[in-house]
């Protein structure tokens, strides 16, 4: 697709310059049988922060709260597992706005890796709008903060290629297309004008 053929709608869906690009992510604790954990330290949902796309990838960072309420706790906890999602926009998560999932890791492995000076760790996504996206998972990085013998997560940066990126805005501009497209509302706002003009006439 030329940037030629675009309406204005579609350009504002694409947003090649990334000049609307925030969101949401949320993290949980869950049990084995996938499960969110209702305990304090078990969920936490924070906005995130686009920090580069410039070069070959895009980075987006969100930072979580370590206050003594609301947190999110890296147990040692047999059958517990760390998960989250990043989407864009709306305050709530949509099929058509997901950027990824968090494939979920055991809080056990992860805690054991934190031994010593170590405070983060890694995580791998999927993106579903990717296509073959089971062999082009991205990583999440981690980072956590010791707090009264607690370990909470503080930060995580989503790390994910330029051409990936672009791939899911591509599919995302195709379902926002493929919703208007019969109702035809994909117009720009000239031809919407010209659209009234007829009906008044």
């Amino acid at each position: 697709m030329t940037e030629k053929e675009l309406t204005k709608g579609a350009k504002r869906i694409l947003d090649e310059a990334d000049e609307n690009t925030v969101g949401f992510a949320s993290f949980y604790v869950l049990d084995q049988d996938g499960y969110a954990k209702k305990t304090k330290g078990s969920a936490v949902e924070v906005p995130w922060h686009m920090m580069s796309s410039e070069g070959e990838t895009v980075v987006l960072e969100a930072e979580l709260p370590a206050n003594p309420l609301f947190f999110l706790q890296v147990s040692a906890e047999e059958g517990t597992f760390f998960w989250g999602q990043w989407w864009l926009g709306d305050a709530k998560r949509t099929k058509t706005n997901a950027i990824c999932d968090l494939i979920p890791k055991e809080c056990k492995v992860i805690h054991k890796s934190l031994d010593g000076d170590k405070t983060d760790f890694e995580v791998q996504a999927m993106v579903p709008f990717l296509k073959n996206s089971a062999s082009k998972l991205v990583t999440v990085k981690v980072y956590t903060k010791e707090q009264k013998f607690i370990t909470k997560v503080v930060k995580a940066q989503l790390t994910m290629p330029k051409a990936a990126w672009i791939e899911w805005k591509q599919y995302r501009l195709k379902l926002w297309r493929a919703s208007k497209v019969w109702a035809g509302e994909d117009k720009d706002d000239d031809e919407k004008k010209d659209d009234k003009d007829k009906k008044d006439e």
